[in-house]
């Protein structure tokens, strides 16, 4: 060591800056991933795939919905830090991308190296514009009017009404307006233009209108947080209560916002809470309408949530055969929530089958998907219900959302239980189990795989 006087020595020379720029690089891409609305598990395991390709010995994180704490260690030395995502939002495309880094990272790559590639992962633009993003939100909500039982009247005033709620609702995140205000806002305004809309596909008239309510939540439907919702509710099955539990109760916050809106449009308005009738189609017509509004409903919250062309596609795909599963589960007399459970099962093996081919983040597809299956219909009764005093009609209702709620996450967690078997054990070495996915893949002898 230099014999120069302690006063006079650099940074450099005092802190372990070998360190430092590791560490700075981990809890870089544990942030972006964190920013980018996954589960606490996948950045996690991003971290430590960049920890070890940067030679470093030891990695402890904890991670919340806005926080992460990591300490690690190289050399006998060790630095903690801590990191805070400020706006939480969804970008699947990061995701997919962090995904991909972590698995094509070589050993004792450089530091530069790694911040290169992170810094080209956060530079990226969305890939959709904003004119695109809003057609298909607006299709999106149009076709959960359609699975709510609602007619062309109703489609057509759901359209316009989630298109300009949503122009809305991008422009005070823009200006940072406080989210839960953003959203109860945004609640009544889609509300009230979805009410004004229909009052003028109705003629001006104000008469009777039996399947108002199809369309009155799907205007509203893409304020819904999916993404914390199940990757909260996947975070508590793992017992990583810390971070699910946040993320449900920002759901729920969230939620409760939402309900807020709705609530005190329908109390004006005087919006009857009277169940929506059976489309009076043939079962040919019913069941394609199903199909196109399951298809276009997934679609539309995959390119929301930013996520690619193919992740997209396959996720509307998958949406069509789960949601086809639930529908006709309730056809047959089968309770919503058992109902729900099959079809979020389904789903969730398919998307691992369909990720484990394409290399990519089971979440990213899942999370879309499931949302097909939200029982908004159930709740905006049970907020009128309560509101009219019928406390009964009310209860029932609210137990119906919350059962379907559950029963989303946990048909999601079998399937992950089957597929991963880090999922299915909670020892360090889990065994080395064949997925379900890859077993069927490789039986088929596809022949990409050769």
């Amino acid at each position: 060591m230099s014999d120069e006087p302690k006063e006079h020595l650099g940074e450099d020379d005092l802190e372990p800056v070998h360190l430092i720029r590791r560490s700075d690089a981990v809890l870089k891409a544990g942030t972006l991933m964190l920013g980018a609305g996954t589960s606490s598990r996948r950045v996690k395991a991003v971290m430590r795939a960049v920890a070890s390709a940067l030679d470093i010995d030891s990695l402890q994180a904890q991670v919340t919905f806005t926080d992460i704490v990591a300490t690690v260690v190289r050399r006998g030395i060790f630095r903690t830090q801590v990191a805070e995502v400020t706006k939480p939002a969804v970008n699947a495309e990061r995701i997919a991308l962090l995904h991909h880094l972590s698995g094509s990272l070589s050993p004792h790559l450089s530091v530069a190296e790694v911040d290169a590639r992170l810094a080209d992962i956060e530079g990226r633009r969305p890939l959709y514009p904003t004119w695109l993003l809003t057609i298909a939100v607006a299709l999106a909500c149009a076709s959960i009017t359609v699975l709510n039982n609602g007619g062309w009247r109703e489609v057509a005033a759901a359209m316009p009404a989630s298109a300009l709620a949503l122009l809305l609702h991008r422009l005070m995140g823009r200006h940072q307006v406080n989210l839960i205000a953003s959203v109860v806002i945004s609640t009544v305004v889609a509300s009230s233009l979805y009410l004004l809309f229909y009052w003028v596909a109705q003629g001006g008239h104000t008469g009777v209108a039996p399947r108002l309510t199809a369309g009155f939540v799907a205007s509203v439907i893409f304020l819904v947080p999916g993404f914390p919702l199940v990757t909260g509710g996947l975070d508590v099955v793992r017992l990583d209560l810390e971070a699910g539990v946040a993320r449900l109760a920002y759901a729920a916050l969230v939620i409760l916002a939402m309900g807020i809106g709705i609530w005190g449009v329908a109390s004006l308005a005087g919006v009857s809470p009277d169940a929506v009738p059976p489309l009076g189609v043939a079962v040919g017509w019913l069941w394609a309408l199903r199909a196109g509004a399951s298809f276009l409903a997934v679609l539309g919250w995959a390119l929301m949530f930013n996520a690619p062309r193919g992740v997209a596609v396959a996720s509307a795909v998958i949406a069509v055969a789960g949601n086809a599963l639930r529908l006709g589960l309730l056809d047959a007399g089968w309770a919503p929530h058992v109902a729900t459970f099959f079809g979020a099962l389904l789903i969730g093996l398919a998307c691992h089958v369909v990720g484990w081919v394409s290399r990519l983040p089971v979440l990213i597809m899942t999370v879309p998907t499931l949302l097909v299956m939200i029982p908004g219909a159930p709740g905006v009764r049970a907020l009128m219900y309560f509101n009219s005093g019928g406390l009964m009609e009310a209860l029932g209702n609210g137990i119906v959302v919350v059962l379907q709620a559950i029963a989303m996450v946990a048909g999601l967690a079998a399937a992950m239980m089957l597929t991963d078997p880090e999922w299915a054990f909670t020892r360090p070495d889990p065994p080395n189990l064949l997925s379900v996915g890859e077993r069927i893949v490789r039986s088929a002898r596809l022949p990409w795989r050769r």
